[in-house]
């Protein structure tokens, strides 16, 4: 009994160990896998990031970069004071930063754009010459006869502008494989830059300056007509200035009556007196007084009537509407002759203007590519790749197993 249980553990002993022995995967099976692994790595690390260093240190050509800086300002306009003083400027409020935003954003939109590639080719800067050379770098370069979208994505590529909103100032580096193509496209595109910003200042002056005429004109048409009108009405009427006329007639009435007061006063007198209608002294009284009485309801009724639009007060009502109506014009047309002498002033000074306070340098030494950087980041990224790669290999095989 103790011999057959001696021989059955030894038989589970032998099963145990055959079983674990096949668990276990062959030793060139494991080399196999390493030389694999090794292989992996090779081919998804050292082979691109081999690559990468033979084409940045052998082939990959210098880029120079010429920078400048510029800001567009906006300056205050000279304004003519009302009161016949010299002209003087104004102060710019929040609206002109707001507006500065916006040209510079125009400026840095404009510097991003295909017009820009069309301007810098027709001022005869041959870009095909400067970014198209046939060389060993043809990752670099500009392929020659690319069609417009692949030129203005090359551009925005060796063209960057960059606008600082919090100091409101424009940055734009140029990149060339040669200091003097960096140094030319940059004064190119700084003259291009200063144009388009000229152009907008001169096409709003002349808007403005065309309005202002325009009203000037107007409103000199309508005060000229009003004083025609005036004028007629003055003629239809006999009166040169209603006013005058009426304060004279107003001073002979009161004389008349006066006289005519003084000529009753003595009639009465002489009554008292006992003196005779009859006689010849009160005969002359009675038509003096008769004289007066008629003088002035005539000096009256042309002053005022109530039944006849041509008295004296009809006169001056409709004088008055005219002369309110001139008095209305001719303001107008002051205030439209000083805007046309604003539109004037603002055109004849640069009220918007860029301000190139660095400009193109010719450079000294290549700043790209960044030859160890890019190296290291393809080693980096590669190395991530492969480690990805493993982790997902790895989760496939064991889940077939």
């Amino acid at each position: 009994m103790s011999g057959g249980s001696v021989t059955a553990d030894r038989m589970d002993g032998s099963l145990v160990s055959h079983e674990a022995g096949a668990a276990m995967p062959p030793l060139h099976r494991l080399h196999r896998r390493r030389t694999g692994r090794l292989l992996s790595l090779l081919a998804a690390v050292v082979l691109p990031t081999a690559l990468a260093g033979v084409y940045l240190y052998r082939y990959a050509d210098d880029q120079y970069i010429s920078e400048f800086r510029f800001s567009v300002r906006h300056q205050a306009p000279l304004r003519v004071d009302p009161s016949g003083g010299p002209a003087m400027s104004t102060s710019l409020g929040p609206a002109a930063n707001l507006a500065m935003i916006n040209d510079s954003q125009i400026v840095v939109q404009y510097l991003k754009s295909r017009q820009v590639i069309d301007d810098v080719t027709a001022s005869g800067v041959d870009l095909d010459a400067i970014y198209a050379r046939a060389d060993g770098d043809s990752l670099a370069h500009l392929t020659p006869g690319a069609p417009a979208e692949a030129r203005q994505r090359y551009w925005r590529r060796m063209v960057d502008p960059f606008f600082d909103l919090t100091n409101g100032i424009v940055s734009v580096q140029v990149r060339a494989f040669r200091p003097q193509d960096a140094r030319l496209v940059a004064e190119k595109v700084l003259s291009l830059a200063e144009k388009l910003v000229n152009d907008m200042s001169h096409r709003a002056h002349a808007d403005q300056l065309a309005y202002a005429v325009r009203e000037a004109d107007d409103s000199g048409v309508r005060l000229r007509r009003i004083q025609a009108e005036l004028a007629a009405y003055r003629n239809q009427h006999a009166v040169l200035f209603p006013e005058m006329q009426a304060t004279a007639d107003s001073s002979v009435e009161g004389k008349v009556e006066e006289s005519l007061i003084e000529a009753k006063a003595a009639y009465n007198a002489q009554l008292a007196e006992g003196a005779s209608p009859d006689a010849r002294l009160m005969m002359m009284l009675h038509s003096r007084i008769d004289a007066l009485t008629a003088e002035q309801q005539r000096v009256h009724g042309g002053l005022a009537q109530a039944d006849a639009s041509g008295s004296l007060a009809s006169v001056m009502s409709g004088y008055s509407v005219l002369q309110a109506d001139e008095a209305i014009a001719a303001r107008i047309h002051e205030r439209a002759l000083i805007a046309l002498q604003d539109a004037r002033n603002e055109a004849a000074q640069q009220s918007i203007y860029l301000a190139a306070f660095v400009r193109p340098a010719l450079p000294q030494d290549s700043e790209y590519p960044v030859r160890w950087r890019l190296l290291l980041e393809t080693a980096v990224l590669s190395f991530a790749a492969w480690c990805l790669l493993q982790l997902i290999y790895h989760g496939i095989r064991d889940h077939i197993d």
